[in-house]
């Protein structure tokens, strides 16, 4: 065989193998994509009998109305003395008063107490409680100056690690280890206290793999995301499990408005199908049946974005509706100003605004958790973090009339939850209002 002839077969053989793979991704690849959405659509819709947290009653603790109480301006005399100290934020902490868990200065009973310039306290004049400014923050009952905390908690949350702070500031692991504990509580109250009755277009579901020191299986951060204000309204630690998704969900239901139901997107894991039909539907009766089935919304759209990983890359990428319409879902996502595709962008960047924030979470380090509690309180600090004190550079407004002046907002402005930019000092100090 001569050498041309070889050439020619050489040359045969590439075009056939670059037709095959034209006629496999024009003809065969949307059919494997059609075949996989109507796979996909078979799976069975859950229930909320499936869902141990709906079957254990876990809710978010209702705070205490003050509409049905008289305020204590109209119940004391008028020849009292007016009040000098502001209490706007501070409540009775005693359970029996009438006037408990009530941060609003026009309707509570509180009045500056002492003199003291160092800790302000304060008095109840309905049940004579006297108390101090700290109660129910994370600074109560602490020796420390407030502003060293307040270093710390702030370098905690920018993804410093505590070895580098314990050297910094000559305190023990354990001492940080406790400052850090008390402020992941105090920001859990403030987030339920916040994150509710939320009226939510869009949102993003992923998973963030981490390991910590005394688990030796993985563990995994779920995080629900709002792509418009940047908000994480829910967000959970545990394994990948079904319960896991079930829990992540629940929690995102329990923040929203009753008849709210966003649309969502999410990657190819087949938990989220499962927790987003058995919590988002109504029970019914159909003629003639004695049990009352569970339907899933009609209003729910949900599409998933599937990756198919090789080696060292994606091979293979395709979107397929698990629940809903698509075109129903991408016209939602033009109105609210977003391109119509099935994607998870948003919410992976916020993956990676976690990997830069929180030590535990980054990779290839030696700042594990120390368990999963501890890292679930770190968690919780940097949301609360991140959605009140730090501005976000996309939610930022330019004023009318001045070009390159902008206005910080944080994701808390843009759900109009506050109308400014908090501090650590001010998270710090605030405590968070009581429940009944």
């Amino acid at each position: 065989m001569s050498d041309v002839s070889l050439w020619l077969n050489l040359l045969l053989l590439c075009l056939l193998v670059w037709l095959q793979r034209r006629f496999f991704q024009r003809v065969f690849q949307p059919v494997w994509q059609r075949w996989q959405q109507g796979r996909a659509r078979r799976w069975k819709p859950q229930s909320p009998h499936d869902c141990c947290h709906c079957q254990s009653g876990v809710h978010l603790s209702l705070v205490r109305s003050s509409a049905d109480i008289r305020p204590y301006a109209d119940r004391k005399s008028r020849r009292e003395r007016k009040k000098s100290v502001p209490t706007r934020g501070f409540a009775c902490p005693t359970p029996h008063c009438h006037y408990h868990g009530v941060t609003d200065d026009t309707l509570h009973a509180l009045v500056g107490y002492g003199t003291d310039p160092a800790i302000q306290r304060f008095k109840c004049q309905a049940c004579k409680k006297v108390f101090t400014s700290r109660v129910n923050t994370p600074l109560y009952y602490l020796k420390t100056d407030p502003g060293q905390v307040a270093f710390v908690l702030w370098f905690l949350a920018e993804g410093v690690d505590v070895s580098v702070l314990v050297r910094y500031t000559d305190h023990a692991d354990a001492t940080l280890a406790r400052w850090l504990e008390r402020m992941g509580t105090h920001s859990q109250g403030w987030h339920t206290f916040f994150f509710r009755n939320l009226a939510l277009a869009l949102i993003q579901m992923d998973e963030l793999y981490t390991r910590s020191r005394t688990t030796a299986t993985a563990t995994w951060l779920w995080l629900a995301l709002d792509p418009l204000s940047k908000a994480i309204p829910a967000m959970h630690i545990g394994a990948r499990t079904q319960v896991d998704a079930f829990a992540l969900v629940h929690d995102l239901r329990l923040r929203l408005l009753p008849d709210c139901i966003p649309a969502i997107t999410t990657d190819g894991l087949r938990l989220y199908f499962y927790a987003l039909t058995a919590h988002f539907g109504h029970w019914f009766r159909p003629p003639r049946a004695r049990t009352d089935p569970w339907r899933a919304s009609p209003h729910l759209h949900y599409g998933q974005l599937v990756k198919s990983t090789g080696k060292r890359h994606a091979t293979l990428t395709h979107t397929r509706m698990l629940w809903g319409s698509r075109r129903i879902l991408c016209a939602r996502l033009r109105r609210v100003g977003l391109r119509p595709l099935i994607q998870t962008a948003f919410v992976e960047r916020v993956n990676l605004t976690f990997r830069q924030s929180v030590a535990p979470l980054s990779r290839r380090t030696w700042s594990y958790a120390q368990s999963e509690h501890h890292l679930r309180l770190h968690c919780e600090w940097f949301r609360l973090y991140y959605h009140f004190v730090r501005p976000h550079q996309s939610l930022q407004l330019t004023l009318p009339g001045l070009k390159r002046i902008h206005r910080l907002r944080s994701p808390a402005m843009v759900l109009n939850l506050t109308p400014h930019l908090w501090s650590v000092h001010d998270l710090l100090h605030h405590p968070v209002p009581q429940v009944a």
